[in-house]
């Protein structure tokens, strides 16, 4: 079957991964073209919904809506306006991965709902702000002793995150790495050991929905609905400058 693709926010999108439809790891849900609507205001509707569909001798219930970029990226500002989706168990993320190899890959946004279909997060951090499971991450290395830098999580204010809209951002060049969540920085890295193992590569942008592993599968689970608007993305032309923040109030 071909690939179908989207126009959004000024880029051509794959309604899949490019690599497939399913991940053998994740064989209970799958990437549906169905699962993905463009709204009057231009935002992006990733769903998950029951849609059962046969690959192989395997039957994957859940249809999610991602959208995987054609473009190959480089350095520079990539952001998104989000509202997350209401749902028990899911996993909604904004991410990259680079188009020679994997790892390398950067987690700007991965957000994990629990059983009440709350991001609430109640530890220790959350007296600190970080009272939402929203969360950064990076996976360097090779497999099989690949590895990642640990999730973080940051602050979004005391309204829930499916109640409006926030920015996640990544700011990516040579010398650094920061992430922010609206205008708070919750990631800086500037070691060489990380930056060197992104030097050189394009990366694969990819937003979606999903689920959890937790999540219970039935025939009248609830559609649920990711709003994305406005991704955009401003590249690092004179990759010497040494910070391209200025970009983030366009």
């Amino acid at each position: 079957m071909s690939q179908q693709t989207i126009n959004w926010s000024g880029y051509e999108w794959l309604t899949q991964e490019r690599w497939g439809q399913m991940h053998l790891e994740k064989s209970n849900w799958w990437y549906d073209p169905t699962a993905i609507q463009i709204n009057s205001e231009s935002e992006i509707v990733l769903k998950t919904h029951y849609n059962p569909k046969k690959f192989g001798d395997i039957i994957s219930p859940i249809g999610v809506g991602l959208i995987s970029c054609t473009e190959k990226f480089s350095y520079g500002v990539f952001s998104i306006e989000a509202k997350l989706p209401k749902g028990p168990h899911l996993w909604p993320a904004f991410w990259m991965y680079a188009w020679e190899s994997w790892p390398p890959e950067i987690d700007i946004l991965e957000a994990y709902s629990n059983g009440k279909s709350s991001y609430f997060n109640w530890n220790w951090e959350t007296l600190f702000g970080k009272m939402w499971r929203t969360e950064t991450n990076i996976h360097l290395g090779e497999p099989p002793t690949n590895y990642n830098l640990g999730a973080k999580s940051g602050y979004l204010g005391f309204t829930s995150p499916t109640e409006k809209f926030n920015t996640y951002t990544l700011d990516w060049t040579p010398t650094y790495i920061k992430i922010y969540f609206n205008s708070k920085l919750i990631r800086h890295i500037t070691d060489s050991k990380t930056l060197e193992q992104l030097e050189g590569k394009t990366m694969n942008v990819v937003i979606n929905n999903g689920i959890q592993n937790s999540y219970s599968v039935n025939s009248n689970i609830d559609t649920t609905e990711f709003l994305v608007r406005n991704f955009r993305y401003t590249p690092l032309i004179n990759q010497s400058y040494p910070t391209i923040k200025a970009s983030l109030s366009n």
